[in-house]
């Protein structure tokens, strides 16, 4: 959440002596944790490459030297004690900081080139920017019938808003307007929202009236899930798997120290990123499988391999798969998101596979 609290700037201030030293410095983040909380290798690098591609969108230069952002990763009682954000949130972000109990929160990090001003668009936008974050499964819901857009439209505070439904409605208007036109308008919607000064800012900004919006996004993008309308730009621009489109298999490390280890996010999940092109549609099996861990600990539960498409609401049907061992999916061609997830408690050896079964029909 953005939490509108510039008048709280002196309590921030305030908070830096008792806050965590920062131990981890990017070329656009500074990092600092509390006692015992640990960054995944690739995490900072991530959060880097995070603030580099939002800047590219929005047009801005991203942060460096004095001016990176700040970033304090806290256990909840450091949360709590230590920092001016509300105590029934996990995370804030004031005044080019983040507050958090997890790490990394992309969706944080967007806060922080969002105007302070309307909860529903400041969330809307952080939530379309956040990505899939660490969970095999998209903590928000893929099957989605009906969307309630007025109701969280005109909540003043964030706790009115449903996240995802601001989220799918702020796509809908880049998609619709584009990424300038949305900035431009964006200052301008009212701290609290009504129905006329909404509709002014749509009309002046948009050249369409709220009512008129908020239909088309029920008739065309309502049932769109996040999974979809997210921009996911750290997913669909990682490093890609270089295949000959019939069977790619690979042997790696799983561990917190990999250098391309993500996370760990909500505490415990480790994800690798990479981007995988399927040049022809069809039926492919996907297999994983990882060796015991060091330790001698059987621990497979969060072992795991998703593939979700890349692309938006309008480039065909959602497509999100997961296996934790093997299974048989159908792809479209296209770009996809392929994940690596484990846990980061522990250090094991993976194999996974992708291979195009034959097509077998007479011809």
């Amino acid at each position: 959440m953005t939490a509108r609290l510039l008048p709280l700037l002196a309590l921030v201030l305030a908070a830096c002596d008792t806050l965590p030293e920062l131990r981890h410095e990017g070329r656009h983040v500074r990092i600092g944790t509390s006692p015992g909380l640990e960054l995944c290798a690739g995490a900072v690098e991530h959060m880097d490459r995070f603030i580099e591609r939002m800047a590219a969108e929005f047009g801005v230069e991203p942060p460096t030297g004095d001016a990176r952002f700040t970033y304090y990763w806290l256990t909840r009682e450091d949360f709590i004690d230590l920092t001016p954000c509300p105590r029934e949130v996990s995370a804030c972000a004031i005044i080019e900081t983040v507050f958090s109990t997890e790490a990394p929160l992309d969706h944080e990090l967007v806060h922080l080139f969002v105007p302070d001003g309307s909860s529903f668009f400041g969330e809307g936008i952080a939530v379309a920017y956040e990505g899939l974050g660490g969970a095999v499964e998209d903590t928000r819901s893929a099957e989605v019938k009906r969307r309630d857009i007025w109701s969280s439209l005109l909540a003043p505070l964030w706790f009115g808003v449903r996240y995802d439904d601001a989220g799918a409605f702020v796509a809908y208007l880049l998609d619709r307007h584009g990424i300038p036109a949305f900035q431009a308008a964006l200052p301008k919607f009212p701290f609290v929202p009504t129905r006329a000064r909404l509709d002014r800012v749509f009309r002046e900004e948009f050249g369409v009236s709220l009512a008129a919006s908020v239909a088309e996004f029920a008739g065309a993008r309502e049932r769109c899930p996040h999974l979809a309308y997210d921009r996911k730009l750290m997913e669909c621009n990682a490093p890609a798997i270089a295949w000959d489109g019939e069977h790619h298999a690979e042997y790696r490390r799983l561990a917190a120290d990999e250098p391309d280890a993500v996370g760990p996010y909500r505490g415990d999940e480790l994800v690798i990123l990479r981007t995988l092109e399927v040049p022809t549609a069809g039926d492919y099996v996907l297999e994983i499988v990882g060796d015991p861990p060091v330790g001698g600990s059987n621990i497979f539960a969060d072992l795991a391999l998703s593939l979700v498409r890349c692309g938006g609401c309008d480039d065909g049907e959602p497509v999100g798969f997961a296996v934790e061992s093997e299974g048989r999916v159908t792809l479209p061609a296209g770009r996809y998101s392929l994940r690596l997830h484990a846990s980061a408690r522990i250090d094991t050896r993976v194999a996974y596979s992708l291979t195009r079964v034959a097509d077998t029909t007479p011809r």
